[in-house]
C-alpha cells in the first residue's frame, strides 16, 4: 500500500501562472515515486487544501497530467497510469527545426543511438527483424518519390532498434519518425545517394545475420559518415535545412 505523499508542502499558497506548473512537477514526481498503476491520487478537495489555491487550479492540472500520460480520469477520481513517456517525447520533437546545426545533432543522435544498439541487437536480432530489414532496403531502393524513400530508409533503421530490444530506445526511435524522416529525404533527392545507401544496408544486414558486433559498428560508422557527407553537400549547396 502506497504511504502517503510527503504533506510538507500543504499550506504554501502557490499563485499566479505557476501555479498549475509547480503543482504538476510535485504531483508528477510523487506519482513516479510513490503510486503504482491503478492507484488513486487524494480528491480535488484535498490537493486543494494541501497546496492552498482553487479547485479551478486542481482541475487543470488533471489535465496537464492526463495529456503527459500519467493519470487517467475516471468516476472515482484521477487514476495513475501505467508510465508511457511518448506525449512527453512528441512535445519534444515537435520543437526540432530545419537548420543545418539541427540535421547535424540528428544525424549524430542517429549514430548515438544505432551504434549503441548495435551491442544488443547482433545479441537479440531474429529473422523477422531481418526480413523487414531487408523488405525495406529494397522498397527504398525502388522507391518512386522521394518521400517514399525515406519513409522505407527510416524502417530500415527502426529494424535495427527493434532488434536491440529496448523498449524505451524504440519509443524515442518512433516519436522522432517524422523529424528522422524530413532529415533522411535530404539524401534521396540523388539516385546515387540512394544506391550507395541501399549497397550499405545490405552490409549492415549481413554483419547483424553474422553477429558480429565489430563488422556491424564498422559498418554503421562508414553509412553515417557517408550521411555526414551527403549532408555537408547539400549544406554548400545551399539547400533548406
Amino acid at each position: 500500500m502506497v504511504q502517503p505523499p510527503n504533506q510538507t508542502q500543504g499550506g504554501r499558497r502557490l499563485a499566479g501562472i505557476s501555479a498549475v506548473e509547480d503543482i504538476r512537477s510535485v504531483l508528477s514526481r510523487e506519482i513516479v515515486d510513490a503510486y503504482s498503476p491503478g492507484q488513486f491520487l487524494p480528491n480535488e478537495r484535498e490537493l486543494a487544501e494541501r497546496f492552498g489555491v482553487a479547485r479551478n487550479t486542481i482541475r487543470e492540472t488533471m489535465i496537464h497530467l492526463e495529456a503527459f500520460g500519467l493519470i487517467e480520469k475516471t468516476r472515482r477520481g484521477a487514476r495513475v497510469r501505467q508510465a508511457d513517456f511518448d506525449p512527453v517525447f512528441q512535445i519534444f520533437a515537435q520543437h526540432f527545426d530545419s537548420s543545418p546545426d539541427r540535421l547535424e545533432d540528428v544525424l549524430n543522435f542517429r549514430r548515438l543511438t544505432e551504434t549503441g544498439a548495435a551491442h544488443f541487437a547482433v545479441r537479440h536480432v531474429d529473422d523477422a527483424v531481418l526480413d523487414r530489414m531487408r523488405l525495406a532496403n529494397d522498397r527504398m531502393a525502388t522507391a518512386v518519390t522521394v518521400a517514399q524513400a525515406a519513409s522505407h530508409d527510416y524502417d530500415f533503421h527502426l529494424g535495427l532498434i527493434e532488434a536491440a530490444r529496448n523498449d524505451m530506445a524504440l519509443r524515442m526511435y518512433r516519436v522522432m519518425g517524422v523529424t528522422l524522416r524530413f532529415y533522411l529525404e535530404i539524401g534521396k533527392s540523388q539516385h546515387s545517394d540512394t544506391q550507395t545507401a541501399h549497397a550499405q544496408h545490405a552490409r549492415i544486414i549481413d554483419a547483424l545475420q553474422a553477429r558480429d558486433h565489430a563488422a556491424l559498428c564498422a559498418a554503421l560508422h562508414d553509412h553515417f559518415d557517408h550521411s555526414g557527407l551527403v549532408l555537408a553537400a547539400n549544406r554548400s549547396a545551399g539547400t533548406p535545412g
